[in-house]
């Protein structure tokens, strides 16, 4: 006999069983995710951080959270491909993951991008590399100079990676060294980050410096070579030589034919530019060429000579020391290092007295115009313009800050 539920019923009974078989919600929303650390679940482990000490080595580190010196071993044997453990440095950021009982992984930052998990789980100890990744920001910056380019770049927000940069685009049409308060600049350039936290710069991609009432553009550009920078017209703004033979620091003596003498104390002629330093500045080279003396010689003290072409030679005296490898015969490349600032020979202080001949006759360096080095094919040019004109657009939207 077939026996029939009144249809209110039937509904009622489906609903329950619906009910019966629904999740709970709730109890799932309870469910709490395993906590991980650099990919590791550490819910039911202990965790210490610390940072590398003065001589702290990675056996000294280890032994004194229960790691033998067998297994020690054994890790520094299974990294050697991979990371050299010698080379853990003083304040670096380290992670250790244990037991109850036992060291069960080691984590070493050697950087904010790369750091290596050590683990000890298995019977013997194995080491792998990570790599975090690193995107690229474009940011943009402006300042005008109170004091100076360095001082400035730092106080807009800027890096010291922004202001040596910056300096180096302009390297061969700014002196930097005659800089003055109103001049100011603006820049586009790339900014490595980390897990979003800023992680050094890349390439500066355009900017433009404003030196007594004289603007300077500089558009990097990707010809087929080495990318470079060019100005509003196409030209390279690589030129024959650098503007001078230091990054950072200031003229303290001029070129002149009469300047008193500090050591013999009289007037004779000065025919350098005196560049004060602290010692130890790097001193580079302002051009390709070849050296003609190095080594001590009187007043001079520790000096360099370098024939660039047959028209021009330079000078450059009072090092402390030469760099190693700069001897009579040596080729030099632009911007290289040929040696540091010091105060021997003829000198009170610390300082480059930085000489320049033409055509054997010396001459104010700072008076020198050269041609500009690789110019932009014109088959390119047109390309070029077009970048020119987008990044002038940029430039031009930002805004300099109030003075």
């Amino acid at each position: 006999m077939k026996v029939r539920f009144p249809s209110f019923l039937l509904l009622l009974l489906l609903g329950l069983n619906a009910c019966k078989n629904k999740p709970d919600t709730e109890t799932a929303a309870l469910a709490v995710e395993p906590k991980r650390l650099y990919g590791i679940t550490i819910d039911s482990l202990q965790v210490v951080e610390g940072q590398i000490k003065s001589g702290q080595n990675l056996s000294v580190l280890l032994n004194k959270e229960g790691v033998s010196s067998l297994q020690v071993y054994q890790l520094v044997d299974a990294s050697r491909a991979i990371f050299d453990t010698r080379s853990i440095r003083v304040g670096n950021v380290f992670t250790l993951i244990r037991d109850s009982s036992k060291v069960l992984y080691w984590i070493y930052e050697h950087n904010p991008i790369t750091y290596y998990i050590c683990d000890f789980n298995d019977s013997l100890p194995k080491v792998t590399r990570y790599n975090r990744p690193v995107t690229i920001k474009q940011r943009k910056m402006a300042g005008i100079i109170n004091n100076s380019l360095f001082q400035t770049v730092l106080e807009n927000g800027g890096s010291q990676e922004v202001a040596v940069s910056l300096a180096g685009v302009f390297d061969w049409t700014v002196d930097f060294f005659s800089v003055q308060k109103g001049d100011h600049f603006k820049v586009i350039y790339e900014e490595k980050q980390v897990e979003g936290k800023p992680y050094g710069m890349g390439r500066i991609l355009a900017a433009e410096f404003n030196h007594r009432n004289k603007n300077n553009l500089a558009i990097l550009f990707d010809n087929g070579k080495p990318m470079q920078y060019y100005n509003e017209n196409g030209e390279s703004m690589r030129k024959r030589y650098l503007k001078a033979p230091l990054e950072f620091s200031r003229i303290s003596s001029r070129f002149s034919m009469r300047r008193f003498h500090p050591v013999l104390k009289s007037y004779r002629a000065h025919l350098g530019t005196d560049y004060a330093a602290p010692t130890g500045t790097p001193i580079r080279s302002i051009g390709d060429g070849t050296v003609l003396e190095a080594g001590y010689r009187g007043g001079n003290g520790n000096f360099v000579k370098i024939k660039h072409n047959k028209t021009h030679t330079t000078g450059y005296l009072h090092m402390s020391r030469v760099a190693p490898g700069i001897r009579s015969g040596s080729r030099v490349s632009q911007g290289q290092l040929i040696g540091y600032v010091g105060s021997t020979g003829l000198a009170t202080g610390p300082h480059l007295c930085f000489r320049f001949w033409e055509n054997g006759t010396q001459v104010d360096p700072r008076r020198i115009q050269t041609p500009a080095a690789d110019p932009l094919p014109a088959a390119q040019k047109q390309e070029y313009f077009v970048l020119r004109d987008s990044m002038l657009a940029q430039l031009v939207s930002i805004s300099l800050p109030a003075n």
